[in-house]
């Protein structure tokens, strides 16, 4: 067992050290120390001044000097993109298990479909479309009358280290969390119709692109490329069970004057909860009441999409190792120079000394964030949008059972960070990870590196091994995490224009891909080739088309 003097050593360790100011530096007043010398680099106010959206007929609007709001305005533009999907209900949308299915049929309408096979060309078809969705076929939830219910593993516990339990309770509760990861209809229409629902269409495409390149480099051919629809959004929702949200202290039973509270909650910063059916073995399912502490999004807004991390108000050590940063929605206290305010978009990791010898200044990790220590609090602009918008106007949740737009726990979750770039316009990598998502290495986090790895190789498989995953270790043992511009070699083999794996837009749900003709257990198809499995092509039409050329493949 760590002794609690070597831990804290050990945090110091992680720490700029080398941006610590040499000793011959003296000063009359304190300097900052080398923790909040690393944070500088991340505590950048991210917003301008125009960055104020309005509402008009119910969606955000902006001011006519912002070009492009993702990337003038990320935090503002973070706030609007979750208020948005609260409105439109994000948790009926469609999510992993209703895009990349179990035991998939092929395309229809290609050379050598069989008739038992998934049109997509119901997705342009107005709903609703009937009782329920074909199995084996990607559908939206919503466009159904009863469609099937959302369903999760039912979580292990977490038989962590104590010194984990005290230093990382996050990395603890990221063992024990319900991942939903939920996808609106263009997200779902373009996975449909572009054959990325299985390990045959995922291999062929890569295929098809190696192939191109190696006949016609140096033309691109961009509708081998994918490219999701600026429409298109994630919504990655990280939920703890009732069982282990009163395990790990985050909800209570009763309220400060003893009240019963039904169902429990957090009673000062309140939950949003929904029932979900817990796959407990196949075909033994139970609900139980599940409670919302982080989301990790995305919108196709600007290329490289525009990421965004909310938390929970009380979620433990959400703003530990790289802070908390938000320019629009809420005011921290900063710092006052000279009677003027600084700072308040950042809210830094906690620090305390470490009682020994050495007397170094290292992370004081784990712990709840409380307005009296931040002095945060809600912005008016943000306070408007939400009321303008109909987000957290309620007295109280209408049914636990499902969230509700109205529902005032809307309230209680604050942005962690957005994120645009792979670096900084200095060079410095852009770090961006909620504390469950990202429990155990937070630190090194990067939501759009991780993502630009996504992709498959010739098999349907990840064609970059690791998921995000870097080969050194954190103080615990655990995997750091890539960040920073990608490496091109993870994607061609140096020096050459072969390819490793064919970039995937950024989208991790590949991994859920499986195959309409397995082999056996390999995890393999039995066959890639061929026009059943080839990618949709639409021929842009061209004067060459309308005179009756072939269209170019």
């Amino acid at each position: 067992m760590f002794e609690t003097s070597t831990v804290r050593s050990l945090l110091a360790a992680c720490a700029m050290l080398a941006l610590a100011p040499p000793a011959w530096a003296q000063s009359p007043a304190p300097t900052p120390n080398q923790i909040q010398q690393a944070m500088y680099f991340l505590a950048d106010r991210r917003d301008g001044a125009d960055c104020r959206p309005a509402v008009a007929d119910g969606s955000p609007t902006w001011p006519a000097t912002i070009g492009n709001p993702a990337i003038s305005c990320p935090d503002a533009f973070g706030w609007t993109s979750f208020l948005s999907a609260i409105d439109q209900r994000f948790w009926t949308w469609g999510t992993d298990q209703t895009i990349w299915v179990d035991d998939p049929k092929p395309l229809c309408g290609r050379e050598g479909s069989p008739a038992d096979c998934c049109d997509s060309a119901v997705l342009a078809e107005t709903p609703p479309l009937g009782e329920t969705p074909m199995a084996g076929c990607p559908y939206y939830p919503p466009d159904w009358s009863n469609p099937p219910p959302v369903t999760v593993a039912r979580p292990a516990s977490s038989h962590s280290h104590d010194f984990l339990d005290r230093l990382d309770p996050s990395r603890v509760m990221r063992q024990e969390e319900a991942e939903i990861v939920y996808r609106n209809r263009p997200f779902v229409r373009y996975s449909f119709e572009q054959n990325l629902y299985n390990k045959e269409g995922l291999g062929a495409r890569f295929t098809a692109m190696q192939d191109w390149i190696s006949a016609n480099a140096p033309y691109q051919n961009d509708r081998l490329a994918v490219d999701y629809p600026a429409d298109a959004v994630m919504f990655k929702v990280d939920y703890l069970s009732q069982t282990e949200m009163l395990e790990n202290g985050l909800i209570q039973r009763t309220d400060g004057s003893g009240r019963e509270l039904d169902p429990p909650n957090n009673p000062a910063a309140p939950y949003i909860t929904l029932l979900i059916e817990e796959t407990l073995a196949p075909g033994d399912e139970e609900p139980e009441l599940y409670y919302l502490v982080a989301v990790t999004a995305a919108s196709k807004a600007v290329p490289n999409w525009h990421w965004y991390a909310i938390e929970h108000v009380g979620n433990l050590g959400r703003c530990d190792f790289i802070g908390c940063n938000d320019s629009f929605g809420v005011s921290a206290a900063g710092v006052t120079v000279d009677g003027r305010s600084y700072g308040q978009n950042y809210i830094p990791p906690k620090t305390q000394n470490s009682e020994d010898s050495s007397a170094d200044i290292v992370f004081d990790p784990g712990t709840a964030y409380t307005v009296e220590e931040t002095g945060e609090e809600i912005t008016p602009e943000l306070d408007a949008l939400m009321t303008a918008m109909g987000i957290g106007t309620g007295a109280a949740a209408a049914n636990a059972d499902i969230p509700s737009p109205a529902d005032p726990a809307w309230r209680s979750y604050r942005l962690k960070a957005s994120q645009t770039d792979f670096v900084t316009a200095t060079g410095m990598p852009t770090h961006n990870g909620q504390s469950i998502t990202e429990g155990g290495f937070v630190d090194s986090a990067s939501c759009i590196t991780c993502h630009a790895q996504a992709g498959p190789d010739a098999l349907g498989n990840p064609g970059i091994p690791g998921i995000g995953a870097r080969s050194d270790l954190n103080m615990f043992g655990l995997n750091q995490t890539v960040n920073g511009a990608p490496d091109p070699e993870w994607y061609f083999a140096g020096g050459t224009n072969m390819m490793r794996s064919l970039p995937m837009d950024f989208v991790w749900g590949m991994l859920n891909a499986t195959c309409i003709a397995p082999e056996g257990t390999t995890g393999n198809c039995q066959s890639y080739a061929g026009p059943l499995f080839a990618p949709p092509v639409t021929p842009v039409p061209t004067a060459g088309n309308a005179a009756g050329a072939a269209p170019a493949q």
